[in-house]
């Protein structure tokens, strides 16, 4: 199991959302299991929730973001 918690920024996401910048993504991915559990945060603990939502892995390393309709590539925060 992977736990993720990123800073969404500009710089290293392009996403279309002005509302999301700087704010924190928080997921759990699980090898076993397609769905992956996420939320978005106003803190890095992830104790102000600003949203929440299931995705999936496309293509083995990419992780799709409805909200902000941006891909995270896993590969490189590893």
């Amino acid at each position: 199991m992977q736990n993720l918690n990123i800073k969404l920024t500009r710089d290293n996401f392009n996403f279309r959302f002005k509302q999301y910048e700087g704010m924190y993504f928080h997921a759990n991915i699980d090898e076993d299991n397609e769905i992956v559990k996420y939320k978005i945060s106003k803190d890095k603990e992830g104790q102000e929730l600003k949203e929440f939502g299931n995705t999936h892995i496309k293509e083995e390393h990419m992780l799709y973001i409805p909200q902000i309709e941006a891909y995270i590539d896993l590969k490189s925060i590893k």
